[in-house]
């Protein structure tokens, strides 16, 4: 028995034609001119030694040898769909995916995400939204959260404690004046974050643990997410309040400056969140352990 095979062009012309019936139908389904059709046909039959398509008052029938071959060719097609289209969902299931916020999405998780790929053996793909609404209702492996810690449906783990101070650009840092009874920041912004629901610290919360003078004053720059009252502090933009852990990439490079030694705190936080039982799988630990930087 003969081992050549018929070329894979000819065989899926072959295909085509007998579903449709036609040589131009199939020519668009392949999204080929129809010569290239015929061509493949005529090699085709050629290299069988045999008819595969008659014309009979203008249509064009099936020979039984073209039968034979397509029972074959179908089931042979078939079977290469099926196993692609596994290797396609396998593929995509090999990125973890981490839904939480801009900020701390954008400044603390995404420069672990390459080490994070590494540890899994996956790609790791991050997304940001601004409402809890908005993120629980995306299809991600786990979530970076705030609140305290207590989601129905999820465990939890703590990240990062809720813990802010002033931050600013190292230009708008020399701009602010300290004196003993007093901090001058004249016609410098300060960089708000909008919060209906007062979830987070704010100004007023930080100035109450503070024993300094901000004068804190009107002239202010409202945002709706944590990640932008960032990017304009880095830009020099105004005075924002940063979170301890989350800029500390920053901090740690000099792109921002802490202003003041005083923070505010709260029981609230940066929490990883998984499925019941997500803590207990090797992915789990190995997420957990990469954001909190245990090797």
């Amino acid at each position: 028995m003969s081992r050549r095979t018929p070329t894979l062009k000819g065989l899926r012309a072959f295909e085509e034609v007998y579903i449709l019936g036609n040589f131009t139908r199939a020519a668009d389904a392949l999204n080929v001119q129809q010569p290239a059709i015929s061509y493949q046909i005529k090699q085709l039959e050629r290299d069988l030694g045999t008819p595969l398509f008659v014309r009979r008052k203008g249509e064009l029938v099936p020979t039984p040898h073209a039968h034979e071959l397509f029972h074959t060719v179908s089931r042979a097609f078939d079977g290469i769909r099926e196993t692609a289209a596994r290797i396609r969902s396998a593929d995509q299931k090999q990125v973890w995916t981490i839904a939480t916020y801009a900020g701390v999405g954008t400044h603390w998780v995404s420069p672990r995400l390459a080490e994070l790929s590494r540890r899994l053996s996956v790609r790791a793909k991050l997304i940001t939204l601004i409402s809890d609404a908005d993120l629980f209702r995306e299809k991600a492996n786990c979530w970076i959260a705030f609140g305290d810690g207590n989601w129905p449906g999820f465990e939890a783990r703590l990240l990062i404690r809720e813990c802010v101070f002033p931050v600013s650009s190292p230009s708008v840092a020399r701009r602010i004046r300290k004196y003993k009874s007093r901090v001058d920041t004249s016609g410098i912004p300060l960089i708000e974050q909008e919060d209906p629901e007062n979830r987070w610290l704010d100004w007023q919360a930080w100035s109450n643990s503070s024993s300094e003078n901000w004068g804190l004053t009107d002239n202010r720059v409202i945002v709706n997410d944590h990640g932008m009252a960032l990017h304009l502090a880095l830009a020099g933009s105004g005075i924002a309040l940063g979170w301890s852990g989350v800029i500390q990439d920053h901090l740690s490079a000099g792109s921002l400056v802490q202003l003041s030694e005083f923070e505010a705190t709260s029981s609230n936080g940066y929490w990883l969140l998984g499925r019941e039982g997500f803590f207990d799988t090797e992915e789990g630990r190995l997420v957990f352990d990469t954001l909190t930087g245990v090797s």
